[in-house]
């Protein structure tokens, strides 16, 4: 993974085919975590709606927009905050804001994943492009984050100790360093397209 660069039209970076492969899996999972597939229409720029397809993954999810309640699974939750400390106004405020919420990412998703699908190696952040990717790169990591229970930049220090601490012994090692690795690589790599977009250098 090469840091982004500024390019004519936009901004620009190098990934290997594996990391192409990972990052366009997380995107998509993500977008399944919101219920909707990433593949849910003929295009992929048209807003995403509520389909037959996404009632089943809600309903996998165990969590039913239209009531208002906060999702059960914590990286959703973290996806889908609260909008109000008053219980009361944050449930409303859920009927009534979360299916856009939820189709704004997903689109926002969809336009990450459509420039992975299409690279070869170089990866082409367009020129109008850069809000969608970033808030994309945010909500990837956002999920990350709550798998590693990532509250804190204390919470992330220790992460980054116990990952690297010692060689993994069990699966759910292996899978916790594996997802540090992941949330180190993505912040880093969202921070280099700041940078360039900031005029500073990678």
């Amino acid at each position: 993974m090469r840091a982004f660069i500024a390019v004519p039209g936009g901004y620009a970076c190098e990934l290997e085919r594996a990391e192409l492969r990972i990052i366009a899996r997380v995107v998509a999972d993500t977008a399944e975590l919101l219920g909707s597939p990433i593949d849910g229409g003929a295009d992929d720029a048209a807003p995403a709606t509520p389909s037959s397809s996404d009632d089943a993954v809600l309903a996998a999810l165990d969590w039913d927009p239209a009531a208002g309640d906060t999702p059960r699974d914590p990286a959703l939750a973290r996806l889908l905050p609260p909008a109000s400390d008053d219980d009361e106004l944050a449930s409303e405020m859920r009927r009534l804001t979360e299916g856009s919420l939820r189709a704004t990412k997903v689109d926002q998703l969809r336009v990450v994943h459509r420039t992975l699908e299409a690279s070869t190696g170089v990866v082409i952040v367009r020129e109008g492009e850069e809000r969608p990717w970033l808030a994309a790169l945010t909500d990837l990591r956002l999920v990350l984050a709550a798998r590693l229970g990532i509250e804190t930049d204390d919470d992330a220090e220790r992460v980054y100790e116990r990952a690297g601490s010692s060689r993994p012994q069990t699966a759910v090692d292996e899978l916790d360093a594996a997802l540090t690795s992941l949330y180190a690589a993505l912040t880093w790599w969202q921070e280099s397209l700041l940078e360039a977009m900031s005029g500073a250098r990678p």
